[in-house]
């Protein structure tokens, strides 16, 4: 796991003095070494965190050829496969790392290369003879990637961090703000710089000089559902997760797992416990508020598989601390479980050096209750439009008018208000109108704020149904939000994170299965209750499905009540982006009754982070 910054220029376009600063900045993500390599104006530098081929496996690396050079983040858990495949071809090795395995792939197979590894990833590969880049980053984009063209110079990173270190990346996108606001996270491709943008999941380009902008094409998408394709039975399931854990439990050092208590985290200590000669060591969060706390259950999955189990006590960061944690992020994300993520990161790296992670068990199973409201077959009722134009009538929404919202709805309207945190929805909290400030809101597009998510689930058909919903998920909420919050968090902490339900062998043999399979008759993650049935104590499963975050509302008007402040102080002199005397009135609402969270956290969030950048729009 590292990072990276690749400066391709035939002109000294980016100084190399800025350049390794750039790089030092996110020193964090490879605290272990640090490298470079240059020819002419061509920069490629690298931080490393050593996990496999301690000794040998440094980068930037060159082919055995000397014509190819890459910088790399990510694993690759097929690359001793694919090793004995390049080896019988006629290629020669000089390292023990995966590293080479992509360069030497490269080398034999061109583009195709991204087809055939099984990890995640980000690379780029320079071509010192044609003077071009093969960028690529892994199909669910587990691992981050940004780029730019800069004055005709091709500027790439593994995050957005070193675009702002260099100084010539500084004008905030409104849409991206209006994305925030909906969704917690910013769509990919943009990003919150509007010269910047992600590479999206599964794809590709090349690039060379002179040329005006990369051609980026998609090497993967989710697949479309087989109809003739049979589910897995049990002994089968639990054969493919427990080699799709073996494989990402490779490791030259220690290695542990999250516990949250949660069905996909409990499966995978259970698997891992077979693979390790000595008790896995695991760690888990504690709340002391609200009635969040999972602790106790994953306590008793740590009994049941003997492992070596740490909890830690969390508490809610001081306002000075939480400013400072969200100033670190690359660019605002407003999931609230990124601070008891980056807490438990910081925990688990005390002991160990990678770590496995439940993620993606509910995206690829069907794990979330919002699933079932793409069978809900209503239509909207007439009483509907007339509340909406009551509700636009007033300036300011009544309390609990949302929950009488929610009942006139049509299905598809359902979803898109469950889907967003902000919208167009004439009801108090969720519309943009209202926290945006007028001068921005055209700017912004409000009326087409779900359009990022739409336009990727038109994808898979044209009506909001349940195999929609999950397929767009994993573009989206998956992506860009649950993978960005762990890898930024991880990250920050210097901690390797892996994800083995979504592993290649998982992804393709469940993904083309029809919804009917993963949820059936209400119950969700049908594929996996047999096995968690068999394998894990009852606690864990025979409950309601829970979240992993803090009582945010609670925090906001508790202990983090002074940054709230703060960052609207600072908010109302330096970016005028927002009604400011709505969200003090939030603010106001929280602190004497409670119950508001995300419509005050989303923009706190984006202030917190532009109080640390210095932004100005």
């Amino acid at each position: 796991m590292c990072g990276f910054i690749a400066i391709l220029q035939s002109a000294p376009r980016v100084d190399i003095t800025t350049a390794r600063r750039a790089l030092d900045c996110i020193a964090h993500r490879g605290p272990d070494a640090a490298a470079e390599w240059r020819e002419g104006d061509v920069f490629l530098g690298h931080r490393r965190l050593s996990i496999i081929d301690l000794a040998t496996g440094d980068q930037p690396m060159q082919s055995t050829d000397g014509r190819y050079v890459i910088v790399f983040n990510g694993e690759i858990y097929n690359f001793v496969e694919l090793r004995e495949v390049l080896t019988e071809a006629g290629a020669t090795f000089r390292t023990c790392s995966d590293t080479e395995v992509i360069l030497e792939g490269y080398r034999r197979w061109g583009s195709g290369v991204v087809t055939r590894l099984h990890g995640m990833f980000a690379f780029v590969i320079w071509d010192r003879v044609r003077s071009s880049a093969f960028v690529a980053r892994d199909r669910l984009g587990i691992k981050p990637l940004c780029w730019a063209i800069h004055r005709g110079a091709l500027i790439v990173s593994s995050t957005l961090e070193p675009f702002s270190t260099l100084a010539i990346f500084g004008q905030v996108d409104l849409i991206a703000v209006r994305d925030l606001m909906t969704f917690n996270y910013i769509p990919a491709p943009r990003t919150i710089l509007d010269s910047v943008h992600k590479l999206e999941p599964g794809s590709c380009f090349e690039w060379c000089f002179g040329a005006d902008k990369p051609t980026i094409e998609r090497y993967w998408s989710p697949p479309v559902v087989d109809t003739t394709a049979t589910a897995p039975d049990e002994r089968e399931l639990e054969a493919l997760l427990d080699h799709a854990v073996e494989r990402q439990m490779i490791s030259d050092v220690p290695i542990g797992a999250f516990l949250s208590g949660g069905i996909d985290s409990s499966l995978l200590v259970a698997l891992m416990a077979r693979h390790s000669g000595r008790p896995v060591r695991t760690f888990s969060v504690a709340f002391a508020e609200g009635n969040l706390d999972e602790s106790p259950i994953a306590e008793c999955v740590a009994r049941r598989f003997g492992t070596d189990h740490t909890v830690l006590h969390a508490e809610a960061l001081s306002p000075d601390a939480l400013l400072e944690l969200l100033g670190r992020l690359d660019e605002p994300l407003c999931d609230p479980a990124f601070m008891p993520t980056h807490a438990l990161s910081e925990l688990t790296r005390c002991h160990v050096k990678v770590a496995l992670s439940g993620d993606g068990g509910d995206e690829v199973f069907g794990g979330y209750p919002k699933y079932l409201l793409g069978e809900d077959k209503r239509r909207p009722l007439p009483l509907s439009s007339l509340l909406h134009r009551a509700l636009r009538a007033v300036s300011w929404r009544p309390r609990r008018m949302a929950s009488v919202y929610w009942r006139v709805l049509s299905s598809q309207d359902r979803i898109r208000f469950a889907w967003a945190r902000y919208g167009n929805f004439p009801v108090f909290s969720k519309d943009l109108r209202q926290l945006l400030a007028r001068a921005y809101q055209e700017a912004a597009e409000v009326e087409a704020y779900f359009e990022p998510w739409e336009r990727r689930a038109q994808r898979y058909g044209q009506r909001f149904d349940t195999e929609v919903l999950m397929r767009a998920d994993l573009e989206t909420y998956l992506s860009e939000n649950c993978l960005v919050k762990t890898d930024r968090a991880s990250m920050l902490a210097s901690l390797e994170v892996r994800v083995p339900y979504l592993d290649e062998t998982v992804l393709d043999r469940i993904l083309p299965l029809p919804v009917q399979a993963k949820i059936h008759g209400g119950q969700l993650k049908a594929l996996l209750m047999p096995l968690a049935r068999r394998l894990l104590p009852r606690e864990v499963w025979d409950r309601p499905k829970q979240g992993f975050g803090g009582p945010l509302d609670t925090w906001l008007a508790g202990a983090w009540r002074p940054a709230v402040a703060r960052a609207l102080d600072w908010g109302e002199s330096n970016l005028a982006l927002f009604d400011y005397c709505y969200l003090r009135r939030l603010h106001a609402i929280n602190i004497s009754q409670g119950g508001i969270r995300q419509e005050l956290w989303n923009p706190f969030v984006l202030l917190a982070w532009a109080m640390t950048h210095s932004f100005k729009i």
